[in-house]
């Protein structure tokens, strides 16, 4: 990035500017066509960044050159100040999300006798959150477009209050199946619209960072749920459990009511005054007024080149990049990583642990994923998406087969139970690695501006419904086979998603939205 007055040539580029091949770059990967123009490509949509042939970079709010200056420094902390604030509060949603999908796992330890439950209803119980979530996921990007960000994000924690305490008061399983689908239409609004609202309210040089960190908030959740469970572990009040929900989904409806809605939503409705005002919290005063024209013009943008996803799916670069993003989505799944998450306890108890344990143990796997998200955070834009993909992806599936060996060579004897623990850690880390943070990554970048929203709801769809197969099958199917042959299953699928992401997936580091739409479109 660079700064006015640091010697950078490289021009600003807008509608009608051409963008040419790189020249004296890495070689690419065989679907970096989908993202590296083979010629010159004119740019349809307003690119009003700086251009260069090997790396593309998004900086179009520069800051002041006068870096030593008291008043500068003033304003930049006040904008950091409201900026983590924003963060902060929104991130609540997805610890939440977290919470909620990661709670379960110590609660079916016992939750099954209490109810009686059989592997399909544990299943079904598991799971009914899951359905909730792909109608949150679908209904909540036209909710953010209706009411605001704001709103529906005041209405998601309002679910997540109300769905954390009836669950936790369920009487029988029936109940307890549709308090859990109402509380995830909250989890499946909460992961479409918190990383949309912060990402369109925070400065651009933060957003990739915010995207990633989303993810490190979900993982937050899911560890300080299986710490709850551990610390109710000798009680067995499985109740308690679901209800510790409602506290976090309090300070998110509270924090939210003093947060604006985010400036894009605010030009979209007409009212610039407002916009104006959340910019100028967000951004340098000098920066406001650019800022305000370039949203406008890539809205304008937009609206001139949108037309409906079959038509834009006749264009090969963007169908191949549409079908990408479905492989990506049902991948996150089916490599197996909410077995591990919704029903460790359970395994690891079936594996010769105690209750007790297996639930407290379950904290380990919680750091792990929460050390795999750091990891992955810090690679992908280090060393590449695909680099980072592939190294997590091949100790997941190493992983993945100690697993299935613990458990069929040592049944029922604490020494299995402890190193399939281990496993799991390395398992869930390293997942966070290859497919976690990437994967999310991933789907907010190759879309082309003309289908992305479209694209983003029918992939975070998928997402939430592969969970849903996932986590309904394993019970019943891990009864009948055995875990170590769904561990072998995944397994093998995780070695067709590597031969998948080696000839589908391209490198996005360093590539700019804009340049990725004029590829697609060429």
């Amino acid at each position: 990035m660079t700064k006015p007055g640091s010697g950078s040539n490289l021009p600003d580029r807008g509608v009608g500017d051409v963008l040419t091949p790189p020249s004296g770059s890495r070689k690419l990967g065989p679907a970096d066509h989908l993202v590296q123009p083979q010629g010159d490509i004119e740019i349809k949509t307003p690119n009003t960044v700086p251009v260069d042939s090997r790396r593309v970079t998004v900086n179009p709010v520069n800051e002041p050159v006068d870096t030593e200056d008291a008043a500068h420094t003033a304003m930049r902390s006040k904008i950091k100040r409201f900026v983590l604030t924003v963060v902060i509060i929104a991130a609540l949603g997805g610890a939440l999300f977290g919470y909620d999908t990661g709670v379960i796992s110590g609660v079916l330890v016992y939750l099954t006798p209490d109810f009686g439950l059989s592997p399909t209803q544990v299943g079904v119980i598991t799971s009914s959150l899951l359905v909730g979530a792909a109608i949150g996921s679908l209904t909540g990007g036209w909710m953010a477009d209706r009411f605001g960000r704001r709103m529906t994000l005041l209405f998601a924690a309002a679910l997540f209050f109300v769905g954390a305490l009836a669950q936790a008061v369920s009487p029988n399983p029936t109940f307890m199946i549709v308090t859990r689908l109402l509380l995830g239409v909250a989890v499946g609004t909460a992961s479409l619209v918190v990383p949309m609202y912060v990402s369109e309210i925070a400065p651009a040089t933060y957003r990739g960072r915010l995207v990633s960190m989303n993810s490190l908030m979900i993982a937050s959740g899911q560890l300080l749920a299986y710490i709850i469970n551990a610390l109710l572990a000798p009680t067995a009040n499985w109740r308690l459990m679901l209800a510790m929900a409602a506290i976090p989904a309090i300070a998110l409806f509270a924090g939210m009511l003093f947060m604006p809605d985010s400036p894009r939503w605010y030009l979209k409705q007409g009212r610039e005054d407002d916009a104006r005002k959340v910019l100028r919290r967000s951004y340098f005063p000098e920066n406001v007024e650019p800022t305000i024209t370039a949203i406008e013009q890539a809205d304008q943008a937009d609206r001139a080149v949108k037309a409906s996803l079959r038509d834009q799916l006749r264009k090969p670069k963007v169908r191949a990049l549409f079908w990408t993003g479905v492989g990506l989505a049902l991948i996150q799944q089916f490599v197996g990583v909410n077995t591990v998450v919704y029903y460790a306890p359970s395994t690891l108890t079936q594996a010769g642990l105690g209750d007790s344990s297996a639930v407290t143990s379950s904290i380990g796997i919680g750091v792990g994923a929460v050390l795999g998200v750091m990891t992955g955070m810090s690679l992908v834009d280090r060393i590449g998406r695909r680099p980072t993909m592939f190294i997590g992806m091949a100790v997941m599936i190493v992983a993945l087969v100690a697993m299935a060996a613990a458990e069929r060579l040592l049944p029922n004897e604490p020494a299995s139970g402890y190193i399939l623990l281990a496993m799991m850690i390395v398992y869930i880390g390293s997942f966070q690695v290859g497919v976690g943070v990437p994967t999310w990554l991933l789907l907010s970048e190759i879309f082309p501006a003309p289908i992305r929203s479209v694209a983003m709801s029918i992939t975070t769809f998928l997402v939430w419904a592969g969970n849903f197969v996932v986590s309904l099958v394993f019970p019943p199917l891990g009864d009948l086979w055995g875990p170590s042959t769904m561990f072998l299953i995944f397994a093998v699928i995780g070695v067709v998603s590597v031969i998948f992401c080696y000839r589908r997936v391209p490198e996005t580091k360093g590539v700019s939205l804009e340049q990725i739409t004029a590829v697609a479109e060429s």
